[in-house]
């Protein structure tokens, strides 16, 4: 049978009201939030065995990580990876993060398919991509092939990939009207490539290079 420990004192921390720190046999043990210390139903007086003190831990941990989770989501919208990544930075161990996770996603918080949609629409409003790029990126979030190719679908829903390059072929070029033409062409060539566009369009933009205007 394993040690028993008595709960000897809970008391309010002064700098965190929603925390408690928790006494067992007269010294201190450790500190809990509230939601935790009402869950695990706790008062002075009671006698805790080392599993119990262990599931009060795991549910403190838990929180913690829960929380983290949120703040991070309502920053921006992330991928089950990127909260994954981000949780195992912050060392909470897999069992936890895996748990946070299926929490989310019960909570629908998290959804990768969702968020794949989101991150293609606002890709191509605040800085259009071709369409290996973008995979490219959606594949570092993490995200599951099939979620990948939703992304790419909501991207090019309402302009095509290669209405999108011509419209950055035109601004580009309008950019460097300056220059002499070689180097105009060289430098909207590269950065279309740097985009993410495929050689096929990126060509047969520079084909058209004389008819490249906002009025075409």
């Amino acid at each position: 049978m394993s040690e028993l420990h008595k709960v000897t004192d809970i008391q309010v921390q002064v700098k965190r009201n929603s925390r408690y720190s928790v006494f067992l046999d007269g010294e201190f043990a450790f500190g809990i939030d509230q939601d935790v210390l009402l869950r695990s139903g706790i008062a002075r007086g009671d006698e805790l065995s080392e599993e119990q003190i262990n599931k009060i831990l795991e549910l403190e941990e838990k929180k913690n990580a829960k929380d983290k989770a949120i703040r991070l989501l309502a920053v921006r919208a992330r991928s089950k990876k990127e909260i994954r990544d981000r949780l195992q930075q912050a060392n909470f161990n897999e069992q936890v993060i895996e748990w946070v996770i299926a929490e989310l996603e019960r909570l629908e918080l998290l959804n990768d398919s969702l968020f794949a949609v989101m991150y293609a629409r606002n890709r191509m409003v605040t800085k259009p991509v071709g369409e290996f790029l973008l995979k490219q990126e959606l594949k570092v979030k993490g995200l599951s092939e099939d979620d990948i190719q939703k992304g790419v679908k909501e991207a090019y829903l309402e302009l095509s990939e290669g209405k999108i390059a011509r419209n950055l072929a035109v601004k580009t070029k309008k950019k460097y009207r300056n220059l002499n033409e070689i180097k105009a062409r060289q430098k909207t060539n590269d950065f279309l490539l740097r985009r993410g566009f495929s050689w096929d369009i990126v060509n047969d933009i520079m084909d058209n290079w004389e008819n490249l205007t906002e009025n075409e």
